[in-house]
C-alpha cells in the first residue's frame, strides 16, 4: 500500500519508484515472452536464450527483439486491463 500512495503524489518520489517496478517487472516479462516470440518467427534449440555471434542469422538479431517488443507491449496491455477491471471491482463495494 506504500507503493500504491506513493505513485499517487505524482512527485519525483513517485516517477523513482515507478521506474523501479518496471525495472522489476521487465525480467519476468522478458521471461514470459521469449519463448513465444522465438517460436512465432521459427527460431529453435533455444536459440532465444544465447547469444547471436556476428553475422548470425537475420532473425536471431533483429527479427527476434522486434516480435518480443510487441508481445511485451501486449501483455502489458492485458496486464493494465486486468488492473482496472480489479481496481473497478474494489471501488464498487
Amino acid at each position: 500500500m506504500v507503493l500504491v500512495k506513493t505513485l499517487k503524489r505524482k512527485d519525483a518520489s513517485s516517477v523513482l519508484v515507478a521506474v523501479l517496478i518496471a525495472l522489476i517487472l521487465w525480467q519476468p516479462l522478458m521471461e514470459v515472452t521469449a519463448k513465444p516470440a522465438a517460436k512465432i518467427i521459427g527460431l529453435g534449440n533455444n536459440q532465444y536464450l544465447s547469444y547471436t555471434p556476428p553475422g548470425g542469422d537475420w532473425k536471431a538479431q533483429y527479427l527476434y527483439p522486434v516480435v518480443s517488443v510487441i508481445l511485451q507491449l501486449i501483455v502489458l496491455e492485458i496486464l493494465g486491463w486486468i488492473c482496472i477491471w480489479a481496481a473497478g471491482m474494489m471501488k464498487k463495494k
